[in-house]
């Protein structure tokens, strides 16, 4: 039975929008960041808008690593390519994009303690794309495995 793609594809079709809104958030970063810095953590100081900025650009950078990286690990199932060393250096990639996110949220408590909920959010996401790799390598470890018993 063949497999169908539909939800591959529309996944992938998913990513792109969330990569159109990632760059519409980096057009819009200085006022939405000075936005969340007056409203949001009640400061007015530049230090906090220059820190919040700074945060929000940052995290938009690795969002695109780990949409990017969604995207090709999307375009490897549409081919039936799972098991494979390079879809497990996608998740990677996200897995570091993850942490770097939660890293740059963390430091940014300093200005906003909210965005230390942030940081938690991406640590656990870390958590889930990290087990989900170690599953991967590991059927990729029994694969080759069985690939040498025949």
């Amino acid at each position: 039975m063949k497999y169908d793609n539909r939800i591959i594809t529309w996944s992938k079709i998913a990513t792109i929008i969330f990569i159109a809104l990632v760059f519409v958030a980096d057009l819009f970063g200085v006022v939405i960041s000075s936005y969340i810095s007056l409203v949001w953590a009640e400061r007015s100081d530049t230090f906090a808008v220059m820190l919040l900025t700074t945060v929000w650009y940052l995290g938009t950078v690795g969002a695109y690593g780990i949409l990017i990286s969604v995207y090709k690990l999307l375009t490897n199932m549409s081919k039936d390519i799972v098991f494979d060393r390079a879809n497990t250096g996608l998740m990677k990639i996200m897995v570091i994009a993850l942490i770097a996110i939660a890293a740059v949220c963390a430091a940014g408590s300093i200005a906003w303690i909210g965005t230390s909920f942030l940081s938690m959010v991406a640590l656990f996401m870390a958590l889930i794309v990290s087990c989900v790799r170690v599953v991967f390598d590991k059927a990729i470890t029994m694969k080759e495995e069985m690939d040498l018993t025949i």
